[in-house]
Formats: structure tokens, C-alpha cells, sequence
């Protein structure tokens, strides 16, 4: 279905080695993932900052406050849920372009929200009181922030298998992961960087200015996504379409039902649980790791923006790096071959923790470098899990007539809500630490206690993603050969 279609309607032809189009889109949404990754920081950090000023430094690691930080976060993934099938299922309808359009122009605006965040501490004076009203309007911005974004996700995979096939998909679909992981990397460290540009943690100003600093972050971002919309505009042609007279009315409980049937359906059923695990994995690195690293800093350290940062962006850059040659190599050789390396990836991973630590013991925490250093090599292999699984979600979407929307709005779906399970359930256990090491002082220290936990739960995941895709069946070789 993919490959005629591409074909009879003019676009690049899915056997060329560079498509313009998926190029445009690709830069796009990197530089959308660099507004998401950047709020998503200035987000969390905003929370620590707000909940410090208003209740204390020690209060920030009480299981309250951990608790209001995932209530606030899963808000943009709820939005997601709402609505993935509302926008998958309308870009089988109109064409995908005008969706990605949307998507992006709105969360230009959006992220413009954000600003007053930091103020509604200010203007409702201290305590308890103003948290909530800060963690309340902050959940807001960030369900309009999901409301909006998740236009992106699913017409973008549907372009992407739109322009492929069973020859390029892994590859392809590489691509797209990596302009996703790849704008992670970049937007986080520059979510820090703008904290630390703007000096919001530089001592002896008053909590007033701070929140003013803390404001200007933001139309930053609105301009790079501005610059991601206008790659889309002239870039992209629009695809295939229904006629008027098939679309039928949006009903959030019929789509909703619909976007989450997708990954029950036979074909792709075993590949419900590894999704649902990896996307806890990344919603929950992509919060609690940075927070925990920002909440351990210290209070009124300048630098702790900045070691917060450090360990998300090696961890992210080494899932990335390596993503694009597994992808290549699952389609010019063996998919399910490529698989097992990810698999071997835990194991490597583990033995890299043993070796390395003797040399951080003394020094456990996320932004070690011996500690970095040890668990890099597992992580480039683990990444080898995400091409190769979403070219076989490819596959059944080109199974399908122009469905290539409505089975990437399923795998949406499923992501959104893995990565409420990450945060929720990812919460729960270091706030669960916290109160442990109040109780039983097993760790020394609350800092330690968090990173314990928060480590402790990605294992966790992470063997049971490989357990279920050792179980998976054996009929998903794929590839070239």
C-alpha cells in the first residue's frame, strides 16, 4: 500500500536514498522535539524551584511534592490519550500535512504559556497554597501542551511508512527515532542552558526576579518551532486523502476505543507490552532523571543545572548514536539477529555497573562519569530494541488501506501510556526510598535513596521488555535476508 501509493501520487520514490520530504520532516521534528525536551525541563525545574522557595530546600525530596511533580507531568500524556486517534484517524482523512501543521503552529503558542508559570508563586505569596496554584496552572499549560503535540506523532509515522517499505522501513523509522532522541538531547541541555544563561539560581536575588528570569526562557522555544513549521509548509506535500463525504463525525470515546484496539489486534499484539515498557522507561528517564540530579543539587548552587544535565544527555546520546547502523543492518541482514543484540544489551549493561564500581562508590550518583562510563556500552546495544520494533509496527500498517494513520495513533497511544506508567509508577518508588531511608536510614542520605530507586525501577523495566520479546514469535526475521 505504501509504495503504490507514493508512487501514483508523485511523491519520492520509497527506494530513494534521500527523500526530500522525510528529510524536511525529520529536521522538523527535531527542532519540535528541542521546544518539547527544553519545557520539559524548565517544567520540572520550575516545580523543585517553586516548591524550595515556597516550603524549604528539604521539603522538595517529601513524598508530597513528589507526588504533585507526576500529577503535573502525566498531564501532557493524558492529552495525548484524549486525542491520538482523533489525529491519526483525521490525517487518513485529510492528508497528513495539514495535522503536522497544526500540531507544530500550536505548540509554538503554547510553550508561550508557560511564562507566567513561575509569577502565580509571586502574586499568591508563599506556602503550601501557592505550590498548588503553580502545580495547577502548570498542568494546564502542559494538557493545552499535549493537546497540541500530539498532532504531531501519529500523521508523522504514517508519512514515514507512507514513503517506505520492507526494504527501508527500519532504517527510515531509525531515522525518525533519532530526530526524536536526537532532539532530546539537544532541547534538554538547552532548557538547562537557558536556566543557567538567565542565572535563576544565582544568590542573594529576590524570589520576584527569579520568577522573572525564569520567564524569559520560553519565547525562546516558541521561535525554534516557528522554524519547525515553516520546514513543513514548504517541504512537505500533502498525502493521500479521503472524500468529504467518508469523514465521519469525532467522537473521543469511539477513537479513543479505536486507537487502543490497534495494538490488541493479532498481528500486532506482541508488541503491546515491549512499547509500553520502553516508553516507561524513556518518560520516566526523561523526568526523574534530570529532577533527581536538579533536586540533589544543592540549595543556591549555580552548577546544579548543569550536572543535572550531564547524565540525560550521554544516556540519550548513546541510545541515539548507534540507532541509525542498527536500523540499516535490520534491513540489509536480520531483523530478529538485530533484536538479540538489544537483548544482549541488558547483561552488558549490568556487567558495566560491576566493573565500574569500585571507581564511584564513593561517589554514587547520576552524574559520575565512571558511573556514565560503565553503563554507555549496554545502552548503545539496548538501542538496537527501538528501530527494529517499530519497522515490524510498519509492517502491519502496510498491511492495511490507508491506515497508515490510525495504526501509528494505536502505537501513540500505547506510548502516552507507558509514559504515564513511567512517571506515575516511577513516583511512587523513589518517593517509596525517600520514605525508607527516613524510616530505616539504610542509604545515608535522601539524595542517594532517590537514585537508588529511580535505578532500580529502569532495571526493572528493562528486563521485563526483554522477557517479553524473547517470547515474541519466531516468525519476525524481516530484513533482507
Amino acid at each position: 500500500m505504501s509504495t503504490d501509493n507514493a508512487i501514483d501520487n508523485g511523491f519520492d520514490h520509497p527506494d530513494s536514498k534521500v527523500n526530500k520530504e522525510l528529510v524536511a520532516l525529520y529536521i522538523s521534528t527535531f527542532l519540535l522535539r528541542i521546544g518539547f525536551a527544553a519545557s520539559l525541563i524548565l517544567f520540572d525545574w520550575i516545580l523543585v524551584w517553586g516548591i524550595e522557595t515556597a516550603l524549604g530546600h528539604e521539603a522538595v525530596n517529601d513524598f508530597g511534592p513528589i507526588f504533585l511533580t507526576s500529577f503535573a507531568a502525566i498531564t501532557y500524556l493524558i492529552a495525548e490519550i484524549l486525542l491520538t486517534g482523533y489525529y491519526g484517524h483525521r490525517s487518513d482523512k485529510t492528508g497528513a500535512k495539514p495535522i503536522i501543521m497544526w500540531a507544530t503552529l500550536g505548540a509554538a503558542f503554547v510553550l508561550l504559556l508557560y511564562s507566567p508559570t513561575s509569577h502565580i508563586l509571586i502574586t499568591t505569596g508563599l506556602g503550601m497554597t501557592g505550590v498548588i496554584l503553580m502545580v495547577l496552572y502548570l498542568s494546564f499549560i502542559h494538557f493545552l501542551h499535549g493537546v497540541v503535540a500530539s498532532g504531531k506523532v501519529s500523521p508523522t509515522l504514517g508519512f514515514i511508512n507512507f514513503h517506505s517499505h520492507d526494504g527501508n522501513r527500519s532504517l527510515r523509522m531509525a531515522y525518525y527515532a533519532n530526530a526524536v532522541l536526537y532532539g532530546r538531547a539537544v532541547g534538554m541541555p538547552l532548557g538547562g542552558a537557558l536556566w543557567i544563561l538567565y542565572k535563576v539560581d544565582e544568590n542573594g536575588i529576590s524570589v520576584e526576579e527569579q520568577a522573572s528570569r525564569i520567564a524569559k526562557t520560553f519565547p525562546i522555544l516558541s521561535v525554534i518551532l516557528l522554524l519547525a513549521a515553516a520546514l513543513i509548509f514548504f517541504g512537505l506535500k500533502n498525502t493521500p486523502h479521503k472524500d468529504k463525504d467518508q469523514v465521519t463525525d469525532f467522537s473521543i470515546k469511539k477513537d479513543i476505543t479505536l486507537a487502543a484496539k490497534v495494538m490488541f489486534e493479532p498481528q500486532r499484539k506482541h508488541l503491546l507490552v515491549p512499547w509500553v515498557a520502553l516508553s516507561a522507561i524513556i518518560g520516566s528517564v526523561s523526568l526523574w532523571g534530570p529532577s533527581i540530579a536538579f533536586r540533589a543539587g544543592g540549595e543556591g548552587e549555580e552548577e546544579r543545572a548543569l550536572n543535572a544535565l550531564i547524565p540525560v544527555i550521554v544516556m540519550i546520546v548513546a541510545l541515539a548514536l548507534p540507532a541509525p547502523i542498527w536500523g540499516k543492518l535490520a534491513d540489509s541482514y536480520n531483523r530478529k539477529k538485530i533484536l538479540n543484540v538489544g537483548i544482549a544489551g541488558l547483561p552488558v549493561l549490568g556487567i558495566g555497573a560491576l566493573i565500574g564500581h569500585p571507581f564511584y562508590k564513593d561517589s554514587i550518583s547520576l552524574s559520575n562519569p565512571y558511573l556514565l562510563g560503565s553503563i554507555v556500552p549496554g545502552i548503545m546495544m539496548i538501542s538496537a530494541l527501538v528501530p527494529v520494533l517499530m519497522s515490524y509496527l510498519g509492517d502491519t500498517a502496510e498491511k492495511d488501506v490507508h491506515d497508515d494513520g490510525r495504526v501509528m495513533s494505536g502505537y501513540h497511544f500505547i506510548v502516552a501510556f507507558g509514559g504515564i506508567v513511567g512517571i506515575l509508577v516511577g513516583g511512587l518508588m523513589i518517593g517509596l526510598f525517600a520514605l525508607l531511608e527516613d524510616i530505616f536510614h539504610f542509604f545515608g542520605d535522601r539524595n542517594t535513596a532517590l537514585l537508588v530507586g529511580f535505578l532500580l525501577f529502569e532495571v526493572i523495566l528493562l528486563i521485563l521488555v526483554i522477557n517479553v520479546i524473547l517470547r515474541m514469535p519466531k516468525d519476525l526475521d524481516g530484513g533482507g535476508k
